[in-house]
C-alpha cells in the first residue's frame, strides 16, 4: 500500500504544481475585472427580451435544467413572470457592479454569476440555443469560490486601511498563495476543449464535407446575404479559399489544446483565434467575443507588480497600461 502511494506521490506532485502553483492573486484579479466588466456592459442578456419571452407567456418550449430546477421550486405565477425577471435583472447588474469593484467580491461575484446563469437558461428555453456564453458563466462562478477580490478591489483597500502601520502594506498583489491560479487554469482546459470537440464533431460526423470548400461556402452565403455583408459574399465565391480556411480552421481546433501542452506556441493560437473569430464576425455576422474575453486568462499581468510597488498604498488598481503580455513558458504563471 505505501509503495503504491509513494509511486503515485510525483504524478500528485505534478497535478498539485498544475492546478496550484504558488503565485500572487494579481492575475486572477485582473481577469475579474476583465470578465466582470464584459459580461456586464456587453454580453448580460438585454432585459426588452426577457421580458417579451413572458408577456404573454406560452410555455416554454425547450426549458434548461436550471429553468426546471426553478420551476419545481417556484409556482407558475412567480416565475416566470415579468416581476420576477425585473428583480433578477437588476439584483444581477448590482452584484456585477459590487464584483466588478471587488466590494464583497465572493459573495457579488456569486450572485452575479447565478443571474447570469438564470437569464441565459431563461433565454435558451423556448427555442435554439448555441451558448456561447457557457464557459464564461462558468469562470464567472469560479471568481465566487476563489481569491479574486484579493487584490485590485474595495475589499483589499478596506484590509490596508485597517492595518497597523508598521504592518506590512506592500500590497496583497506580491503575496503569493496557492489557490489563485486554478480558475483561470480550469478556463483554460475547458476552452480548449470546447474547441476540440468542435473540430472533431466536424471531422467525424462531417467527414470529407468539412474541408471540401463548398459546405464553407454554403455557410458563409446563407449568413451574409441574410445580414448583407459584402465580404461574406465576396468570400462565397472563393471556393480555393474555402477550402483553405476550412481545414486552417479544422486545424486550429483539434489542436489547440497543445497551447496547453506547449507554452511557446500559445501566441501563435491566440492570434489565430482572434483571426478565426474575426472573419466569423465580418463575413457570416456570427460574434464569438465571449472567446475572445476568455483568451485574458492566458495572460500573464505580473508585469504590474512593479507599478503597483510604486504606488503603494496610495492606489487602489495601480498603474494600468493597455498592454497585455503573453503568460511566459518553462515558469509558473505569475510568479
Amino acid at each position: 500500500m505505501r509503495g503504491g502511494l509513494s509511486g503515485m506521490r510525483p504524478w500528485l506532485d505534478s497535478w498539485n504544481a498544475y492546478w496550484f502553483p504558488e503565485t500572487s492573486a494579481l492575475r486572477l484579479s485582473v481577469c475579474r475585472i476583465i470578465v466582470v466588466f464584459a459580461q456586464l456592459f456587453l454580453f448580460l442578456p438585454p432585459l426588452d427580451s426577457q421580458l417579451s419571452l413572458v408577456r404573454p407567456f406560452k410555455g416554454f418550449i425547450e426549458p434548461q435544467a436550471l429553468i426546471v430546477a426553478i420551476s419545481a421550486i417556484l409556482p407558475s405565477e412567480a416565475f416566470p413572470t415579468g416581476s420576477a425577471l425585473l428583480t433578477i435583472y437588476w439584483v444581477t447588474v448590482a452584484s456585477g457592479i459590487t464584483a466588478l469593484i471587488g466590494l464583497a467580491t465572493r459573495p457579488s461575484a456569486f450572485i452575479f454569476a447565478l443571474g447570469n446563469w438564470i437569464l441565459v437558461a431563461h433565454a435558451y428555453s423556448y427555442g435554439e440555443d448555441h451558448h456561447p456564453e457557457a464557459i464564461l458563466c462558468i469562470l464567472l462562478m469560479l471568481f465566487a469560490f476563489s481569491p479574486s477580490g484579493r487584490c485590485l478591489s474595495v475589499d483589499s483597500l478596506i484590509r490596508r486601511l485597517g492595518r497597523r502601520p508598521r504592518e506590512n502594506s506592500e500590497g496583497e498583489w506580491s503575496e503569493k498563495i496557492p489557490t489563485a491560479m486554478w480558475p483561470l487554469k480550469l478556463t483554460q482546459v475547458l476552452l480548449a476543449f470546447a474547441y476540440v470537440s468542435t473540430g472533431f464533431a466536424k471531422v467525424v460526423f462531417g467527414g470529407f464535407q468539412w474541408v471540401n470548400g463548398y459546405t464553407l461556402q454554403q455557410y458563409v452565403l446563407s449568413s451574409a446575404v441574410k445580414r448583407a455583408l459584402p465580404l461574406g459574399k465576396w468570400l462565397a465565391q472563393q471556393h480555393g479559399l474555402c477550402v483553405w480556411l476550412s481545414i486552417g480552421v479544422i486545424l486550429f481546433e483539434v489542436f489547440f489544446i497543445l497551447a496547453l501542452i506547449f507554452p511557446r506556441s500559445l501566441p501563435y493560437f491566440l492570434v489565430g483565434g482572434l483571426l478565426m473569430h474575426g472573419g466569423i464576425l465580418l463575413t457570416e455576422g456570427s460574434p464569438f467575443f465571449q472567446y475572445i474575453v476568455l483568451y485574458a486568462v492566458f495572460m500573464d499581468f505580473d508585469w504590474l507588480v512593479p507599478a503597483l510597488r510604486r504606488r503603494g498604498s496610495s492606489s487602489l488598481s495601480g498603474e494600468l497600461v493597455p498592454v497585455l503580455k503573453l503568460a511566459p513558458s518553462r515558469r509558473n504563471p505569475g510568479s
